[in-house]
């Protein structure tokens, strides 16, 4: 082992293999630790040198948060296992407040020797005036693939680091070099033909001018050295014929090149290089956390360095964090952004960024000009294409987002194939691999680059027109997928199409554009901008869309109908009820009984059935079920049938015929097709599985089944999580903050109605954020509450029905007035028994006629829930009787009214009705 020719390290009685990982002692292995093994590496790679122990935790741990101890208790070890302070030897130095060194005499057997001892190999490495930031692991990456591989390609767009990279771990490979390093700088040359002679004059070789291929090779051929090519995009061809004549030629060579391209030769190792590491884009950390990201640490440092009073506050961090991800994490942008944060500050130099091209100006005096700005850089790599390159890439600039290559090639109006896997491997297009399908994107500097010439050209409105068209078609495939695939895939594969849509809509809408297009392309993203949640947005946009058809003539009925359709429950659901809304839903509805398309009338009944639904008025939301239920008979297919029993289902509840109205739901949720996304549940807007949960909970909570209930209200509660925003807060705010609040669970109810707020608030749903602030008046009022505080926007008798059957204040009189007329069946029960409570204890101690009339109201409020098969009433009834009939001293009558109704109970024994009506006949007893 000790004559083995394998490339080894040897320092007193040791010997180390690192290919093979092996450590000797004489003879001897030893047993290392892999972490100890990677830290012995490292140093040895840099001996002679304090390494930093940051740098060291970054190469030995590069996906781990490691504290100092953990590195001084792997140090420990590597020190025992070498007997370090053994004898007066010392191999590994610390240095406090720097790092740690081998600093004892180091040999390399297996490859020529680097040297006399101490001497350092020859290079010519241009000087890092700055540090490198967030490249640690690549870096370590590459110094290993060194030690077995001769060409290593670094490929990148302008940049993003490849020349710092290369210098650095030039630097850091260095000794393994006998004959050193030589770096060639082809940047400056316009010609392939002076390649050969720029390697020829770095190495400081006189050569012929005609052909210096053979006095280079002549040279290299016994030298155990590095050749480093830097800048090789512009003269691609000469430069990888270079470096296959050199590598081919001289079999100690290695050879490390940077280029915006590979070089495409046999035995090319390519190391593409990413943007430095951005912030996940879901979270946004504080200030200490935010510097372990390398573009927020480079951003920072160098703000530092140009502004020294400049500090990252915690509430600057999302400002940052937007900058670096607007730079894209490229390098030299945000080199070049710091360099302005003397001048404009932080939330301005975010502002200035919408002109980037003007802002990234003044590079370093001593940067390269193409590094100067960062116009100049992408200008360096556009010159570099052909017309058909330029051309595609320009096209490309319309798209906001990743896309697949048939989407290029639409919009491209050509097959582009070839021309985009050329763009992508000269750097100008990133390639992004997601399960079996790949895509494409243009990070953002080099899509607002390549959008400005497309501008400046004439070719603009040919190739917005295609992308306008070919999103018009995304649209469709992706409504049409709605119904066929689970809501998170769905959403997962489509969601990142809605600024494609966006662009494509605004572009219509614009001077240039087609309003015809432009009202297709709306109508057509209504199920993405549903169900991603986006409505106050998609309000807007179908506004517009009218406006535009109103101001242009555009005669079209039914996309006219289709968009006050969705008009009027955009409003509903982000203004409230208003007059607009209200004659947003009348107007689809006319529009729609003018033709003979049965789901166009379909989705206007429902419209109004919601409507007359949120107004509480029942009796004419019956109406439309049965005028839907006419539809069904004359053309009604399965997913219109459906939709009348869901809606059949809440007419029953609200009637108060719990039994039905369980029937009708089980049903739906039971059906084949009821598991799906039905036709028509975009014109519903809350997805109808969820919707017919809380309804079912709600009923068996009715019918005296409060662990089921509330059993599956969690159940919709999670499943409303995987559709749009109103979804989740129907579930809430109409089922499962209720149920919760009917059992007696107030901690999970203020949890959910917490939910609640934070949900409407985020996606300006004001509707349901008046729904959330009256139950935290509810919860936060508790029982003392002596009147309801209701929101200030109140004209929705629904809510007032609702909120009265949870506190005693809401139970006022309008509640009492609708309960009275039959407006509100289902809760009139509890509104009585409610009443009848505010004016017992309203009451006088010696008012005998009070209180027997107290006893009158709550014998009608509780034949009213036996006439509903109501447990649930009837157990709150028979429990206010009971304990009224108690004041009278009818202790006998009372207990006769109330054991019966308990002892019908199976579960719930744990919920607030249960438990204060075992406590009441046990007073009884």
């Amino acid at each position: 082992m000790i004559n083995s020719p394998a490339p080894a390290y040897v320092f007193g009685p040791f010997r180390l293999l690192p290919l093979e990982r092996l450590l000797f002692e004489g003879e001897r292995a030893l047993r290392l630790g892999s972490r100890a093994m990677d830290l012995l590496l490292a140093l040895l790679e840099r001996a002679g040198d304090i390494v930093d122990k940051h740098e060291l935790v970054a190469i030995v741990w590069p996906n781990a948060v490691v504290d100092d101890a953990t590195l001084r208790v792997h140090l420990a070890a590597l020190r025992k296992a070498l007997g370090d302070g053994r004898d007066g030897q010392r191999y590994i130095t610390t240095i406090p407040g720097r790092g740690y060194g081998f600093l004892a005499p180091l040999a390399h057997t297996g490859r020529p020797a680097p040297g006399a001892a101490g001497a350092e190999p020859r290079h010519n490495l241009p000087v890092m005036l700055t540090r490198m930031l967030g490249r640690a692991e690549v870096l370590q990456t590459m110094a290993n693939q060194l030690l077995q591989l001769r060409l290593l390609c670094i490929a990148g767009p302008g940049g993003i680091g490849k020349t710092t990279l290369a210098v650095v771990l030039a630097t850091r490979v260095l000794r393994r070099y006998a004959d050193g390093v030589c770096f060639v700088d082809l940047s400056p040359l316009e010609e392939g033909r002076l390649v050969p002679l720029a390697l020829a004059t770095a190495l400081g070789v006189a050569v012929a001018a005609g052909d210096a291929m053979p006095v280079l090779l002549a040279y290299l051929r016994p030298r155990h050295m590095l050749i480093v090519l830097d800048n090789c995009e512009h003269v691609i061809g000469a430069a990888a014929a270079l470096a296959d004549a050199l590598l081919k030629g001289a079999p100690l060579l290695h050879v490390l090149a940077t280029s915006r391209e590979p070089l495409r030769i046999t035995s090319e190792q390519l190391q593409r290089l990413p943007a430095l590491e951005l912030p996940p884009a879901d979270a946004v950390p504080d200030a200490a956390a935010v510097r372990h990201f390398a573009a927020v640490q480079l951003f920072c440092e160098r703000c530092a360095a140009v502004d020294d009073a400049f500090v990252l506050a915690d509430a600057d961090v999302p400002v940052v964090v937007d900058i670096c991800r607007r730079l894209d994490g490229i390098p030299l942008a945000l080199e070049l952004a710091a360099g302005r944060i003397g001048h404009f500050g932080l939330h301005e130099l975010r502002r200035q960024l919408d002109d980037r091209f003007r802002l990234l100006t003044r590079g370093a005096r001593n940067m390269p000009l193409r590094h100067q700005t960062l116009r100049a850089t992408l200008d360096w790599s556009y010159g570099l294409l052909d017309a058909q390159e330029r051309q595609v890439l320009q096209a490309l600039s319309v798209f906001r987002s990743r896309f697949r290559l048939e989407s290029a090639s639409a919009v491209a109006g050509c097959d582009v194939f070839d021309t985009l896997a050329d763009l992508a491997a000269k750097s100008l297009v990133s390639i992004e691999f997601c399960r079996q399908y790949v895509y494409y994107r243009l990070l953002d500097t080099t899509r607002a680059y390549a959008g400005a010439l497309l501008s400046a050209g004439g070719d603009a409105g040919a190739v917005l027109l295609r992308h306008a068209r070919h999103c018009l078609g995304l649209a469709q495939r992706i409504a049409a997928d709605w119904g066929s695939m689970p809501p998170a895939s769905w959403s997962a594969r489509y969601g990142r199409h809605v600024d494609d849509l966006r662009a494509a809509i605004d572009w219509a809408f614009g001077e240039e554009g087609d309003v015809a297009l432009g009202v297709s392309l709306t109508l057509a993203a209504q199920i993405l901008f549903y169900q991603l949640s986006l409505m106050d947005e998609y309000r807007v946009r179908v506004g517009r869309a009218l406006e535009r058809m109103a101001a242009r003539g555009l005669d079209d009925p039914d996309s006219e109908m289709r968009l006050h359709a969705s008009q009027a429950h955009l409003l509903l659901h982000t203004q409230g009820i208003t007059g607009t809304m209200l004659r947003s839903f009348q107007h689809g509805y006319a529009l729609a009984m003018r033709t003979d398309d049965g789901s166009r009338r379909c989705e206007a009944i429902c419209g109004m059935w919601i409507c007359c639904l949120k107004l509480a008025d029942f009796q004419r939301a019956d109406s439309y079920a049965t005028e839907l239920a006419v539809l069904c008979d004359a053309r009604g297919d399965t997913p219109m049938r459906l939709v009348l029993a869901r809606m059949r289902s809440v007419g029953e509840y609200v009637q108060g015929r719990y039994a039905q109205s369980a029937a009708l739901a089980r049903m739906v949720l039971a059906h084949p097709e009821g598991a799906c996304q039905l036709g028509f549940n975009h014109a519903l807007l809350a997805d109808q599985q969820v919707c017919l949960r809380g309804t079912l909970a709600r009923c068996l909570w009715m019918q005296g089944r409060p662990d089921d209930a509330l059993e599956l209200v969690r159940e919709a509660v999670a499943v409303g999580f995987e559709h749009n925003g109103v979804t989740l807060c129907v579930a809430l705010a109409v089922n499962a903050i209720p149920v919760a609040l009917w059992c007696g669970q107030r901690e999970l109810a203020h949890a959910w109605t917490c939910l609640l707020c934070e949900h409407a608030a985020r996606y300006g749903l004001l509707y349901w954020s008046a729904w959330g602030a009256a139950y935290l008046r509810l919860l936060d009022g508790g029982e003392a509450l002596a009147q309801f505080p209701w929101p200030a926007v109140r004209s929705w008798p629904i809510q007032v029905d609702l909120m009265a059957t949870l506190h005693d204040a809401a139970a006022d009189s309008q509640a009492l007035r609708r309960a009275r007329m039959g407006m509100a069946p289902w809760s009139a029960p509890e509104v009585l028994r409610r009443d009848a409570h505010h004016r017992w204890r309203a009451l006088a101690q010696d008012d005998a006629a009070g209180l027997e009339a107290v006893r009158v109201q709550l014998e009608e409020a509780l034949r009213l829930a036996r006439g509903q098969q109501a447990p649930g009433w009837e157990l709150r009834c028979a429990t206010s009787l009971a304990a009224v009939l108690q004041a009278q001293g009818r202790g006998a009558a009372a207990h006769a009214v109330l054991a019966p109704v308990h002892a019908g109970y199976r579960q719930g024994r744990d919920t607030t009705d249960v438990m204060a009506a075992a406590a009441l006949l046990a007073q009884l007893a």
